[in-house]
Parts: C-alpha cells; structure tokens; sequence
C-alpha cells in the first residue's frame, strides 16, 4: 500500500515542531557557554557594540553545525514517540501503512537537511572560523591587556615580550612580572617586578604599568657592560596600537577554516612530496663511501618528510570526512530515533533529550577517538570518521527493520 500524500505531510509537519523546538533550546544552552567566555573577553574593554555582536555571531556558527545533527535526534524521538502514545503508529499500520512507509518521509527530509547542513560545513562555518579568528587578533592588537593571561608569553605588541604570572582583572593588578624589550636588538633590555598595576587608556593606543620591587637589566651601549638597577616603584608605558579594532586578515588558514576544494589541494601537493621522499628513500646505495654517506643523510630526510606529510595528510582527510559524517548524521540520527522514540512511547522533552543526549555522546565519544587516531596514523582516516556513523546507524537500521515486521 502506498502512503497517501496527506499522510507523509502529517508525519512530516510532526516532526517540524519539536525540531525547531530543540534547536532553539540546544542552541541557547552551547551559546551560554561562549557568551560568558566572550564575556570575560571583551565586555568592559570600551569595544564598540557592533564589535561585540560580530565575534558573538561568527562564534554561533560552529554551535549551529553541532546542534542540526542533534535536533534531528531529538526530534525523531519525540514525534514518534508521541504518535506512538497516542496509537496513531498502530492505527496506520492496521489500516496497512508499514513502519517503512512511516519513516521515509523523515529519511528524506534528512537527506536533504544533511545536503544543506553540508553546504553550510564546507561553505559557511569555515569562512566565519577564519573571520572569527582574524577578528580576535584584531581585537588583542587593539586592547593589548585582552591578551593578559597567567602563566603565557604575550608577544602581539610590537617590540616587546611580556610574562605575567597572575592577572586580576577586576582591579587590574598582576604579579610576577617579566618583560624583556626588544625594539633595540642591539641592547634589549629586561625588566622584573613582584608586583604592579596596569592601566589602558580610552582610545587603546596607551598601555601604562606601574611596577613594585622590581629591576631592570640592561647593557651600556658605550662600554658594552651589564648593569642592574634596583627599583622600588617604576613607571613603564608601551605604546601600543592606534585607537579602534582596525581590520586585517589572520594569515594562513587552519584546517577548520579551509573548505574540502582547498584541503583537497593541499593534501596533493602533499602526496607530491611524499612521493619525492619515497624515491628518494627507495633509491639504490652508491659505490663510494662519501655519497652513500650522504644518500644515508638525504634518506633520513625523506624519512622524516614522509612521515610529517602523512600526518599532515592525514588530518585533512579526518577534517574532509568529518564534514561528510556529521551531516550524514542528519540521516543516521532518524533511523535510530524513530524506532526508540515509537518503543519509549512518550513524547515529552525531558525523556527524548536525556535519550539523545546519551546517543549523542556515544557518536562524539566515536568521532573524537577515532580522530585521535587517524591523527596518529594508527587507523585509517576515512573508516575513522565514518565509525561513529556506522555504531548508531546499524543498530538504528535494525530497530527499523523490527518495528516494521511487527504486525500491529
């Protein structure tokens, strides 16, 4: 029997509400997270508005990519587990309707959801990595003190090295610090305190430290001799940037923030050297003693250009699939959720996320271990990113296929 059109549009339209119900609320509980990070960041550094609704933005973007997949899961468990409960699923089925026939129109619409969701993957989140990226840099180059981090070098203001070893911002004072001044290459000079304050004035393009029990070390330029200066409390201004974020580009591009065209063109430039290397490595061994000492050296070389390439390689190939394999989950996600949410027979949210979150977990667990070890040239890549696929959507096709001999 084949399903009416009518009735693939209610199945369908029962899964449009919970959908965009979980995406809403999956979407508001990943996006707290980066709002008290970019919080911490950036509020109460004189950015403009705009500024900060831009880096919040560019950042939503790999949150959207990450709760499509699980709104799906959702969704599937809460329609099906409510037309389950109310024994539309055993009505239809007795009027002739398979489970098979039920499902296919959710199928479908996770394919093509899965083909939007890859488009936005390839396209979409790389570009808004790359301009979220370049934006934060431009944002540190701007307010020097955003880059204030216990225990971490700070390189980004021209001419100089900064070590601050705790920060306190809301008072802005700080300890344990170090800078090392580099704008005289010559006759760099050092500088240590015990303690201090810092202070940037409104438009940024002044960063004032107040430095406590502290010394200063730095060579004459007409004797050439260190000496060493021993100061109680010191004054030190660094110019920094001029007023306002001013935009730039962030150089080379991550692999998350390259598209499968561009990967795909550097892994083969990459195998072009690895095949050089493993000519090189499988060339035959010279007569005399001082060339094939240095075939030996020319080996090693290759050896080791073979293996960073590979692992180069290799994380292209992670990163390519990833984008395929976690918009097929779109796909996945409805096999194993229909049949569980049509056995659960309930629809409220509370049981349908506590459900998908495990099996959410399970696929994340799969995709990030598998990754790992695709990095590490343990496991092939492609089979790595497709096993987290491969463990829900069997036992999910399974299921499917159950349901659907049951008579009623």
């Amino acid at each position: 029997m084949t399903l009416p059109v009518h009735l693939y549009r209610y199945v369908f339209k029962a899964h449009v509400g919970p959908f965009l119900f979980s995406f809403v609320i999956i979407t508001f509980i990943l996006v707290m997270d980066i709002i008290f990070q970019i919080a911490d960041l950036i509020i109460g550094k004189n950015l403009d508005l705009f500024i900060v609704l831009e880096v919040f933005f560019l950042n939503l973007a790999w949150i959207v990519a990450v709760s499509i997949p699980m709104s799906v899961l959702v969704a599937s468990l809460m329609a099906f587990g409510r037309l389950s409960a109310d024994n539309e699923v055993t009505a239809l089925k007795a009027g002739g309707v398979s489970f098979f026939q039920m499902v296919s129109p959710v199928l479908v619409a996770g394919l093509l959801l899965g083909s939007g969701h890859l488009f936005f993957l390839d396209v979409i989140l790389p570009e808004a990595n790359y301009r979220a990226r370049s934006l934060m840099n431009d944002i540190h180059r701007a307010r020097p003190t955003l880059l204030f981090t216990g225990g971490i070098f700070m390189k980004d203001i021209p001419g100089y090295s900064i070590l601050i070893d705790r920060v306190n911002p809301r008072n802005n004072e700080i300890s344990g610090i170090t800078i090392y001044e580099t704008e005289n290459l010559r006759y760099p000079r050092l500088m240590t305190a015990k303690s201090g304050e810092f202070h940037v004035n409104e438009t940024g393009s002044r960063l004032d430290l107040m430095l406590y029990d502290g010394e200063l070390l730095q060579q004459d330029e007409s004797s050439g001799r260190y000496f060493k200066e021993i100061f109680e409390r010191q004054r030190f201004t660094i110019r920094t940037e001029p007023a306002g974020v001013q935009r730039s580009e962030a150089g080379i591009r991550g692999d998350r923030e390259l598209n499968i065209e561009m990967m795909q063109a550097r892994i083969d430039e990459w195998q072009l050297d690895i095949d050089e290397a493993s000519a090189i490595m499988e060339s035959a061994p010279d007569a005399q003693e001082t060339k094939a000492d240095s075939l030996e050296a020319a080996r090693d070389r290759a050896e080791r250009t073979v293996s960073l390439r590979q692992r180069q390689k290799n994380s292209y190939i992670v990163e390519i699939h990833k984008k395929y394999a976690i918009s097929a989950a779109c796909f996945v996600f409805v096999l194993i959720g229909a049949p569980l949410g049509v056995r659960i027979r309930r629809g409220s949210i509370g049981v349908s996320v506590g459900v998908s979150l495990c099996f959410f977990l399970l696929y994340w667990a799969c995709l990030l271990g598998g990754e790992e070890l695709a990095d590490r040239d343990m496991i092939d890549p492609v089979w790595a990113m497709w096993a987290a696929n491969i463990v829900i959507g069997v036992p999910g096709a399974f299921l499917v296929w159950v349901i659907g001999r049951d008579r009623i």
